[in-house]
């Protein structure tokens, strides 16, 4: 059952008075009545929450959804005097408390209607994020609460409804496309502008888009040809743009692995490998990603990536902290030892 987000308690009404007319409210609209039509459907790209602050976050800061692009989110938007909210928070945080380890960032969100919020936290147990905003979700759309969404790693509403009818399997299945931290550095060769010669502009734009080495092979062919020395001209200009990319991307991984940090490094070594696909280069490269893969480190960088994926705003959770204390107890020393103690100082 959704309850009527306009059953509100500022009115004067007794609380049964209330209760009755909220009742009242779902029968004349219908129980399934929760979105109003065209807006925050599947598939289209969440709206911010208007968040404005939160608890369970260090500081109390805001939420935004673009700084958690890339993990799956669960929008909770409730109240602490909908009864079928409080109904529901055991199984949010059960999913909370079940896939926070992995990526899973729990959001439930309301408005100033919901009063004594850190008592109710502490009396519910509520370890999860609760946001306050303006408003409980009308940039989705929402008439009725409790109503759940959750957002893929692109930013996409992938599920939407009542938490009860939330199953287990869902989440575990978006969790598989949540996206690591990308390695750092420029994804991709970029051109002050387009070459004047259209047939170079051409594999500027392969390499652009992540085709770097067919654009080199292509642009190579050119720059040695004797025919046009314009086309070659504008080739070897190319070239070199792509060539001063490459060299700040190795400088980045031998910077890396120097640090201590092979899992970048050997992350760096496989974008390139990717986008060197039909170069002679991309092997060299998956073999060194390859040799990097077989340090011990690796795999601790592995656990350090999924750590360092959980927003500044999970910090606080104590699952968070019994993750930073597991990992530390695994991998006492090295660099990501020392980042891994970094970030529980935060």
């Amino acid at each position: 059952m959704h309850m009527p987000r306009h059953f509100v308690f500022s009115l004067g009404f007794s609380n049964v008075f209330a209760l009755t007319y909220a009742l009242f409210l779902l029968l004349l609209l219908g129980p399934g009545v929760a979105l109003r039509a065209g807006e925050a459907a599947v598939g289209s790209v969440a709206p911010e929450l208007g968040s404005e602050k939160t608890f369970n976050t260090p500081g109390g800061a805001p939420v935004t959804l673009a700084s958690l692009r890339g993990q799956v989110v669960l929008i909770d938007f409730w109240a602490t005097w909908c009864g079928p909210c409080v109904a529901a928070i055991p199984h949010v945080q059960e999913l909370h408390e079940k896939y926070h380890d992995q990526g899973l960032v729990v959001i439930g969100h309301t408005d100033a209607s919901s009063q004594d919020l850190p008592a109710f936290i502490k009396q519910k147990k509520i370890s999860y994020i609760i946001s306050v905003g303006k408003d409980i979700g009308n940039a989705y759309g929402v008439s009725g609460i409790p109503h759940v969404f959750i957002i893929d790693p692109d930013g996409k509403i992938a599920w939407q409804g009542h938490p009860a009818e939330l199953q287990d399997s869902t989440v575990a299945e978006l969790m598989k496309k949540a996206k690591p931290p990308a390695p750092p550095g420029p994804p991709s060769p970029a051109f002050a502008k387009p070459s004047p010669v259209a047939k170079v502009a051409r594999y500027e734009q392969l390499a652009a888009t992540g085709k770097v080495g067919i654009a080199v092979k292509e642009l190579g062919k050119l720059a040695a040809a004797d025919k046009n020395p314009t086309d070659a001209a504008a080739a070897k200009t190319s070239l070199d743009v792509i060539s001063a990319w490459r060299a700040a991307r190795d400088a980045e991984q031998a910077k890396a692995k120097d640090d201590g940090d092979v899992f970048v490094a050997a992350s760096i070594a496989e974008v390139l490998a990717k986008q060197y696909a039909g170069h002679d280069d991309a092997k060299a490269l998956l073999d060194t990603a390859a040799a990097l893969k077989k340090d011990q480190q690796w795999k601790a960088g592995q656990d350090y990536a999924r750590l360092a994926a959980i927003p500044v705003a999970g910090h606080a959770d104590p699952r968070f902290i019994q993750q930073v204390d597991a990992f530390l107890k695994k991998w006492p020393d090295g660099y990501y030892a020392e980042q891994v103690k970094a970030l529980r100082s935060h």
